[in-house]
């Protein structure tokens, strides 16, 4: 089991998807079959900070083990991707591009980036945000956002181009 959390510029994950006016590409589990290499062999889950260093964590992880575990002898046994899915966590990592304007980014922005959203989208949303406000000002920097979310679980923004390929020169600066 592989854990990770890091975000594209076009992907966020699937708690992101609630919203008006957007377009929206998103990896399926129905077809994704995570016991071939293409997927490591394995599922890959998202660390809920706010569980690391508690005893949750043990229970979380041990939960995300045995789904895993069971995920794979479901295919075993002759189920398919989109049947042994029904195990697998909600922590699951997923893919996801998102076509937004600039409308839809403001208002995405206004509800994700608040004290009220779940704490993993604030970690998305906020330094996304603060990248659009860094890159569009005068778009993006009247927006409010949970300033007292700790910095230190924000999510990795990494820039790509169309294909998700890293665009070195952009990430570095």
């Amino acid at each position: 089991m592989l854990v990770k959390y890091e975000i594209k510029l076009k992907i966020i994950y699937t708690l992101g998807k609630r919203h008006r006016v957007g377009s929206y590409s998103q990896e399926s589990t129905r077809y994704c079959n995570y016991s071939r290499d293409k997927f490591g062999n394995e599922i890959t889950v998202i660390e809920p900070y706010f569980y690391v260093g508690t005893d949750n964590y043990d229970l979380w992880q041990a939960s995300c083990k045995m789904a895993e575990k069971t995920y794979m002898e479901l295919l075993g046994k002759g189920s398919s991707p989109q049947e042994a899915r029904s195990v697998l966590p909600t922590c699951l990592k997923t893919e996801m591009a998102v076509t937004y304007n600039i409308r839809e980014w403001r208002h995405f922005f206004a509800l994700r980036c608040s004290a009220a959203a779940h704490p993993q989208m604030r970690q998305v949303a906020i330094p996304l945000l603060l990248l659009f406000a860094d890159k569009l000002p005068g778009l993006f920097d009247g927006i409010k956002y949970d300033t007292a979310f700790p910095r230190e679980h924000y999510a990795e923004v990494l820039l790509t181009d169309d294909m998700f390929n890293p665009l070195d020169a952009m990430n570095r600066g």
